[in-house]
Parts: structure tokens; sequence; C-alpha cells
């Protein structure tokens, strides 16, 4: 799960499994650009916490 929520100042980068440092670099990346209001260079659809139902419950 990466990117911001719907909750104000929250975001996730979460759910990395053994590839966390493997993954580290362009998850850094991605939330810099996310958080400082640019476009990531990647599709984040489908790795939001939108893709959980209920998820704000």
């Amino acid at each position: 799960v990466v990117g911001a929520t719907r909750l104000p100042n929250l975001y996730l980068a979460t759910g990395h499994g053994t590839l966390g440092w493997t993954m580290a670099a362009g998850t850094a990346r991605v939330m810099a650009d996310v958080i400082s209001g640019r476009k990531p260079g990647i599709d984040l659809k489908g790795l939001t916490v939108d893709r959980y139902p209920g998820a704000y419950r």
C-alpha cells in the first residue's frame, strides 16, 4: 500500500514484505512526489489504501 489517504497528512508506504530494502528507493521517490504534490512517475492505481473496501469505516 503506497500513497496518500483520505485523512489529512497521512501517507502510507507499507507491505513490501521481504522486498523492503529492494523497493526502498523507488518507494521513497513515489512518496516524495505524492507528499510534495507532484505526479508520481508510476501509476498508483491498485496500490493505494482505496483498493480495500471499508478501509475508512
